[in-house]
């Protein structure tokens, strides 16, 4: 029996990057997303690139498309959503902004109010404090154990807030001296400028003392950013600093998307061109996704950019292709199972066209229509074989610092052997409803065409 209207699967019609999207089709855009995943699951050290995600028009899945990349690769790599302001200007003050927003996400479960950018911080401390005490330079009784507890454990090492955390501890009590040296560490393993990582060092230093069920905890810190009012020269000095000092723990991918606001400024195609220019020449490990409709790329930027600027901004072209008849069917099955053959012939294909989108949006009035009893039984329906999708590399854990500092061998202890446990046959179970193969769709369309006097869309 068909659900409720009330229920109807189609209502929802945007994403938002960050949001896991409820209803996924693998086989919807799947070329466009094993590039872009292969383009970005890349070695923590190798430089960055600017990726241009084109699609024919609005509604062909860009945003749904990068919200399932935010999930795949949320492990190790810190993607950024970038957010204009007035609509089309992004500037060093505002992807600032977006940074701190996204580090300002709490841990579930079990963080005890611990959010990314306390992890970060202690990381950056213990990857800054480590070469320090390897040189002897910072003192201390056992200088092996000392170093791999800031290799292996920098959560634990620098938690200020535990009373056995003597490596924390001994930090709070001789910043004023420490700080400096830190911060010039950081400055040199990233190439960034050493007065923009003293800036965050002290920063997070405040933050990262300050107990973590202190409501205003997160305000402070914002406040600090933002309390001396920087020029915007400054601004960019500091936003290089932040990148720079994340992209030495994680691949950092900023996300323009929605950019259709260009389209009415003249300028802010060139303005952003340029700014992303600049960023990526201060931080080398940078990766930027640029998600447009093709007609914003051929009207607002490759009129008012040069031809070198143009190419640094498509180092890597991923687009997005108008839906085909299998694809359709997929897409309605994965929202309404078991109604996709009645709803491809219930909508209407002219003004549907071959975006997602206009699918959906034609399939919620289609919906209305349906009848029940017209889909065949499922014994009727021929198994439909698995989508081959390429194997994709599974996305890294956060970089462990043993990682990052590879130069310093530590022996591991042998793993134990594990029994070996047979396995056992699993009996396949028939899929209650499945899609036809794809090789049959256009005679079954036929078909039923014929039957009920419809035309082709």
């Amino acid at each position: 029996m068909k659900p409720m209207a009330s229920e109807n699967p189609f209502q929802s019609l945007f994403e938002t990057i960050g949001r896991l999207p409820t209803s996924q089709t693998e086989g919807v855009n799947r070329k466009a997303y094993e590039k872009l995943c292969s383009s970005l699951t890349v070695p923590l050290e190798q430089s960055g690139r600017c990726i241009l995600l084109r699609a024919p028009r609005a509604g062909h899945g860009k945003t749904h498309l990068l919200s399932r990349l935010h999930h795949q690769l949320d492990g190790g790599h810190e993607m950024i959503p970038l957010h204009a302001t007035l609509g089309s200007q992004i500037t060093a003050s505002s992807l600032i902004d977006d940074t701190l927003r996204r580090l300002f996400r709490q841990l579930m479960p079990f963080s005890s109010g611990l959010c990314a950018l306390d992890i970060l911080t202690r990381r950056l401390f213990s990857l800054a404090l480590l070469p320090l005490v390897r040189s002897g330079d910072v003192p201390c009784e056992d200088r092996e154990e000392a170093a791999v507890a800031l290799r292996y454990r920098p959560i634990e090492t620098f938690d200020f807030h535990h009373p056995n955390a003597i490596t924390a501890h001994w930090t709070r009590e001789n910043f004023d001296v420490l700080g400096q040296r830190l911060s010039v560490v950081l400055a040199r393993r990233g190439e960034l400028p050493v007065r923009g990582v003293s800036f965050w060092v002290e920063l997070l230093f405040r933050f990262a003392v300050t107990p973590a069920d202190n409501p205003l905890r997160l305000k402070n810190f914002s406040d600090m950013v933002h309390g001396q009012q920087p020029v915007e020269s400054e601004q960019m000095e500091r936003l290089e600093a932040l990148l720079g000092m994340i992209s030495q723990l994680k691949r950092v991918v900023l996300v323009a998307d929605e950019l259709e606001g260009l389209s009415t400024d003249e300028s802010a195609a060139l303005k952003l061109a340029a700014f992303i220019g600049k960023l990526r020449q201060g931080v080398d490990r940078l990766d930027v996704v640029l998600s447009m409709n093709r007609d914003i790329w051929e009207s607002a930027f490759l009129p008012r950019l040069s031809s070198g600027l143009a190419d640094r901004l498509s180092e890597v072209v991923v687009d997005l292709e108008p839906l085909t008849e299998p694809e359709i069917l997929a897409l309605l099955e994965s929202r309404a199972p078991g109604y996709s053959w009645q709803l491809i012939n219930l909508i209407d294909r002219e003004k549907a066209g071959t975006s997602a989108r206009g699918i959906i949006r034609e399939a919620a009035v289609a919906w209305e229509k349906i009848t029940p009893g017209l889909i065949p039984p499922p014994e009727e329906l021929e198994p439909a074989p698995p989508i081959a999708v390429a194997a994709l590399p599974s996305p890294a854990e956060p970089e462990p610092l043993v990682e990052v500092l590879a130069d310093v061998p530590v022996d591991s202890p042998p793993t134990p052997p594990q029994e070996t446990i047979p396995e056992q046959p699993i009996k396949p179970k028939k899929p209650k409803v499945t899609l036809p193969d794809a090789h049959r769709v256009d005679e079954l369309l036929q078909e039923f065409r014929k039957r009920h006097g419809r035309k082709s869309g």
